[in-house]
């Protein structure tokens, strides 16, 4: 989740239902109340959404043998994670500032963070393995050792109690390009200072950390994609703030979702020529709702200012298939997406997402989900569910923890393996028991639980061997 992209995501949310009400005819009120009632049955226009055949060129993942005692999360050639081999499902929470806390302070808030964790049955965490701000890498570069040393004692202690690590390496898209002095479209230039510093410090992360069982997914960035294809040509709106951007904005502080399809492609390989095993995630947010026509508007940049106007058409199936693709370059081996279903009515009052506009159409999440599982099977690549569960407009409604048991449902029903609960009462970015969010714990417990009961979920199997 970013705080600075929470504008876009309102602005795209009540653009794309603006755009879903011109292109379909819909038996739904857009009432405020209507939108505020609790799904339970299929309305008659939400229809399923088929598998897709295209003829656009689409990336397929590399098949690549897995060693037999590959540590952490794996990806067959069906696109199924495994843990020690066998397929694994589990819900997991993010934990934004494990490592953040410990490099800017030294709090040891870790140890007390993983262990209430363990004790709440948590099997795996998603964290940004590094740093938010430029200033993270200005430290990395003036001592890499104390800065390792500090991820390593980490490390090493969710390796003692037996929680895995999902490590995102380069959280924010603004960071790196700032700290070495380059716009952001430089991540599209395989040659540029962005890309090799990127390229070289992963090696550096990925290489001292390859042999922990602690470690069983490596993940790229957070949420780049909500970034890409956007484009003010007054250089005024859709910048991240807190990097002085503004001060000397133009047409190069935005990038096309193809200069972000190469960043990600050339770090993942770096990732890879390390851990030839471990599943890698872009940690990408979902689509928007037109990424494809947001791409192919990119694609008429001026390159003497890298400037372009924004394009707002629906996706089609088809698109929704080539933009995964796109944003999941080999050898990432895994589709991420992040999705909050808490919204704003009519009134601009915060409603639960009954059902998403989507395709020219209504969607329910389940088929949204399962959206996502289909074109990842056919792309032949896992399916990683990253930030869910984020009711922050609403988690002082009574309704909240009945949400968010037919959201976990939901996320099984859709055969979604892995995913991991945004789990911040206020966005305070610590997780307790506290109210809302102790309640969704310990509905995320039962559903490990359930899973460990029918064999889906065999951690002690993986522990054992280390």
């Amino acid at each position: 989740m970013k705080n600075d992209n929470k504008t876009i995501r309102s602005f795209i949310t009540v653009f794309a239902a603006f755009l879903a009400i011109i292109m379909t005819f819909s038996a739904c009120s857009p009432s405020g109340e209507e939108e505020n009632s609790i799904e339970t049955e299929v309305p008659a226009e939400v229809t399923e959404i088929p598998v897709v055949v295209t003829e656009m060129p689409l990336e397929t993942a590399e098949p690549h043998a897995v060693k037999e005692n590959a540590m952490g999360f794996t990806v067959d050639e069906n696109g199924t994670v495994l843990l020690a081999g066998k397929p694994f499902y589990g819900f997991g929470v993010n934990v934004f500032t494990l490592v953040t806390r410990e490099v800017e302070s030294g709090t040891s808030d870790y140890k007390k963070q993983l262990d209430f964790l363990k004790e709440q049955g948590i099997s795996f965490v998603r964290i940004n393995f590094g740093g938010y701000w430029p200033s993270y890498y200005e430290a990395f570069d003036n001592d890499p050792e104390a800065v390792l040393g500090t991820l390593r004692k980490i490390v090493d202690y969710a390796e003692e109690v037996h929680v895995g690590l999902v490590c995102s390496l380069l959280w924010h898209d603004a960071s790196l390009p700032t700290h070495v002095g380059e716009k952001r479209s430089a991540m599209g230039d395989p040659n540029s200072k962005t890309v090799k510093y990127a390229k070289e410090y992963v090696t550096t992360v990925v290489r001292e950390f390859v042999d922990s069982p602690a470690i069983w997914a490596w993940e790229i960035g957070n949420e780049y994609n909500l970034d890409a294809d956007l484009c003010d040509p007054e250089a005024e709106i859709w910048l991240p703030a807190g990097f002085g951007l503004e001060d000397n904005a133009d047409g190069f502080d935005y990038y096309t979702s193809e200069e972000m399809s190469t960043f990600l492609a050339e770090v993942a390989a770096a990732i890879r020529a390390v851990d030839p095993d471990r599943m890698i995630s872009s940690g990408n947010s979902e689509l928007r709702p037109f990424s494809k026509a947001m791409h192919d508007a990119g694609l008429t940049m001026d390159p003497k200012t890298h400037v372009w106007n924004v394009a707002w058409d629906m996706d089609s199936d088809d698109d929704f298939l080539f933009m995964n693709s796109l944003s999941a370059p080999n050898p990432i081996d895994c589709i991420s997406f992040h999705l909050q279903l808490c919204s704003e009515n009519a009134d601009g009052e915060p409603v639960y997402t009954a059902s998403l506009p989507r395709f020219g159409r209504d969607v329910l999440p389940v088929q949204y989900f399962r959206a996502y599982v289909k074109t990842a099977k056919q792309l032949k690549k896992a399916t990683f569910f990253g930030e869910f569960g984020d009711y922050l407009a609403l988690e002082n409604d009574e309704r909240t923890p009945e949400e968010f048991a037919k959201l976990l449902a939901r996320i099984r029903e859709a055969g979604i393996q892995i995913a991991c609960s945004w789990q911040f009462t206020g966005n305070k970015l610590y997780v307790t028991d506290e109210g809302v969010d102790g309640e969704k714990l310990n509905l995320i417990k039962a559903a490990n639980d359930e899973l460990a009961a029918e064999g889906k979920q065999d951690t002690e199997g993986y522990w054992s061997r280390y």
